[in-house]
């Protein structure tokens, strides 16, 4: 093939996906040559029907006259040339295998960032937009522990459990793979464009979507099967029965993949998904990160990658609310007769303890203890 970017303008013709724009350029070889082809030579071609041929032809016949794929194709190349990303067809070497190997492979990706072998066997993990405080502390638990055994963490970039998921795996210095349901021009949802920008210095963002592509709702489902696609297995933390999350989740199954589910409170609605998966034995229950990895025989190394765990120093009164805390919620009012504090000061401790990251505010004034280690 001369010019890569073929993959790129077959993907640009009606009715044509992976299978079909494949079978297409190895067939005439190039997207030239193709041009050229009769109703005769496309029906030849393996999944071709005589309607389909036709609507090719039409479509062949538009870009002989009027040029916009090859228009939308030099836009697309020059941009990513401009911007530092790089553009994998199905057929390079670079392009990761456990992907290629699905039913419907994307034809092309831009990735923003570098794929390094060790990616081939990472682990998924997505879930609900609107996680519990459960949900999001479960997240981190298994990101950080996978990220600290050099294991890469794939999810889609969402609001919720897939922001957990990217940010815990960079903080912890680990490696993570964004995959978009947009162009990587249109970085969605555009908050997360730190997280992205992180990412493609630490792992990879990915998009088999033109570059400007909007973040149109039909992109999403077709997404999800790159995600499952990219890893050795996925984990479902929280999601409502028809969340995405459960698409991704039967798209695994499909391709072979083991699929894991997070246990949750029979009276979050969030728990109703994975309960489901569990109940009809689609899923494997996941108690713990090591758990995972060793039903993936993902087995850590003798020495895991540790990331320095902050400290921070707290005053006489704030180690003594600490004390009464635990991973226990505990109501402030509780917290107050304990600690023998006054309610105004309380809070205000509570707040900068909160700052510090000691401590967590859970809805309806309930306190926890957090993650950051103190002296």
């Amino acid at each position: 093939m001369n010019d890569p970017f073929d993959f790129f303008r077959v993907s640009l013709l009606p009715n044509i996906g992976s299978k079909r724009g494949r079978a297409l350029l190895s067939a005439f070889g190039s997207f030239a040559e193709l041009l050229r082809a009769t109703e005769s030579d496309l029906i030849r071609i393996d999944g071709i029907n005589r309607l389909t041929a036709r609507k090719l032809r039409s479509a062949f016949r538009s870009e002989r006259h009027e040029g916009a794929i090859e228009r939308m194709t030099e836009k697309n190349r020059s941009a990513a040339a401009a911007r530092g990303f790089s553009f994998l067809h199905v057929g390079h070497a670079s392009y990761p295998v456990p992907l290629r190997n699905i039913y419907d492979p994307p034809l092309f990706l831009f990735c923003w960032g570098e794929l390094t072998d060790e990616d081939q066997a990472g682990i998924a993990v997505v879930g609900t937009r609107r996680p519990s405080d459960y949900g999001r502390r479960v997240t981190e638990e298994f990101c950080r522990t996978f990220a600290e055994h050099g294991i890469t963490i794939v999810s889609g970039l969402a609001f919720g459990i897939d922001t957990v998921a990217h940010r815990t795996a960079l903080r912890s210095g680990g490696r993570t793979l964004a995959v978009l349901g947009s162009g990587l021009l249109r970085i969605y949802p555009s908050v997360n464009r730190g997280i992205a920008e992180e990412t493609a210095g630490q792992g990879c963002v990915l998009s088999e979507l033109p570059l400007e592509a909007k973040p149109d709702a039909v992109n999403f489902p077709r997404r999800n099967r790159i995600i499952s696609g990219l890893c050795r297995g996925l984990i479902v933390v929280e999601s409502a029965v028809t969340g995405g999350a459960m698409i991704s989740a039967s798209v695994a199954l499909d391709q072979n993949r083991d699929v894991f589910v997070v246990p949750g409170s029979i009276y979050n609605a969030m728990s109703a998904g994975p309960h489901s998966l569990l109940r009809r034995s689609m899923a494997q229950l996941a108690t713990s990160p090591e758990q995972v990895m060793e039903e993936l025989a993902l087995q850590p190394a003798a020495s895991p990658k540790q990331q320095p765990k902050p400290v921070v120093q707290l005053s006489l009164v704030e180690q003594q609310i600490l004390a009464q805390l635990s991973e226990e919620p505990l109501h402030i009012d509780d917290l107050a007769a304990r600690s023998g504090q006054p309610l105004s000061s309380l809070l205000t401790d509570l707040l900068q303890m909160e700052f510090k990251g000691i401590i967590r505010q859970l809805p309806g004034k309930y306190f926890q203890r957090g993650s950051t280690h103190a002296n």
